[in-house]
């Protein structure tokens, strides 16, 4: 267990077993039975139309093999045919392509809590994409819920009984949604009024545990889903997930103007890029933002307090106090 971060790396592996086991279900027998020989640490499902079906890992990007493992080399490795690929498609989309037409508009679908990218042909409709057809890869972020990671984090986050409106920051696949997910859960301990903005449903996934007082708005778009969490739920914080469009960092501008603290997050591998995301200089010259927390790999590496510090975005770099990680900002 890393004390500082309140991380322990090995828990969550029966999470991601089950995860994983209510994926294989969608797969030909073959593919399935290659994929329970990957073990637990499985964060990534690239299934291929023929080509070698994989996963990514912490030891990195492996191939599926037909002996029963999962292998750097592509030795009798797990190949898919366009119709079995086609077929985890539509079971992906339970069945109903035009039922997730407004995900699939964004390239993906969730299932189970598990964010499936798709590629493919598009299929337009007035301009706009609401499905694909000639499905020629899926890649399937396994979702993971692990009890304890945000131990040391929330003890950062929350000061006097207040939380401290916060940015948690990494690139993609390096634990933003696992992070805020515990998040919610130990506020909600914590006997606060949690909402969670869950716009792709994987915040909650397939019945995570995010606290008794936890409150969830799914399936609604991220700047929408906070005006109604504001007018019917009298959160005491707001949880939002990969904080992108500007009527998303309006909303949260608002919500924290109404006296509601926030939790988001953002793509962003390192301070120097957060600076020049627009969605981070605005809340920043908006003075809203206290906290930035820079994860990597599923650990807390750095936590800055940028309240009433100086931003030099033309130079790339984020100047303020670091409470926790080595190193200049």
């Amino acid at each position: 267990m890393d004390k500082s971060s309140g991380i322990e790396l090995d828990k969550g592996g029966e999470d991601v077993d089950r995860q994983v086991e209510m994926i294989a279900q969608l797969l030909p027998p073959r593919v399935a039975m290659a994929l329970s020989t990957a073990g637990a640490d499985v964060t990534e499902i690239r299934l291929r139309a023929g080509r070698p079906a994989g996963v990514t890992t912490p030891a990195g990007n492996l191939y599926l093999s037909l002996r029963g493992c999962a292998s750097p080399i592509c030795d009798a490795g797990v190949v898919m045919t366009a119709e079995e690929l086609n077929e985890v498609y539509l079971g992906l989309c339970r069945r109903s392509v035009y039922a997730r037409a407004h995900e699939l508009a964004e390239g993906y679908v969730t299932y189970c809590g598990c964010r499936a990218g798709i590629c493919g042909e598009a299929i337009r409709d007035h301009g706009a994409v609401v499905g694909f057809r000639n499905i020629s890869a899926i890649n399937i972020r396994v979702a993971r819920e692990i009890k304890g990671v945000a131990d040391g984090l929330v003890r950062q986050v929350v000061r006097e009984g207040r939380v401290l409106p916060t940015l948690v920051v990494a690139p993609p696949g390096g634990g933003k949604t696992t992070m805020l997910r515990d998040l919610a859960r130990l506020l909600s301990l914590r006997k606060m009024r949690v909402a969670v903005i869950d716009e792709r449903g994987e915040l909650a996934g397939a019945g995570f545990d995010l606290g008794p007082m936890t409150e969830v708005l799914q399936g609604v778009p991220k700047a929408k889903g906070m005006v109604m969490a504001l007018r019917t739920l009298s959160p005491q914080v707001m949880i939002i997930d990969e904080l992108g469009e500007p009527a998303e960092v309006k909303e949260l501008l608002g919500a924290a103007g109404a006296g509601v603290p926030f939790i988001a997050s953002c793509h962003a591998a390192t301070l120097a890029e957060l600076s020049r995301r627009p969605q981070f200089t605005e809340l920043y010259n908006a003075g809203v933002l206290e906290l930035v927390v820079l994860l990597k790999d599923l650990r807390v590496s750095k936590i800055c307090n940028v309240r009433g510090e100086n931003l030099e975005i033309d130079r790339g770099h984020l100047t303020g106090t670091v409470l926790y990680g080595s190193g200049g900002i």
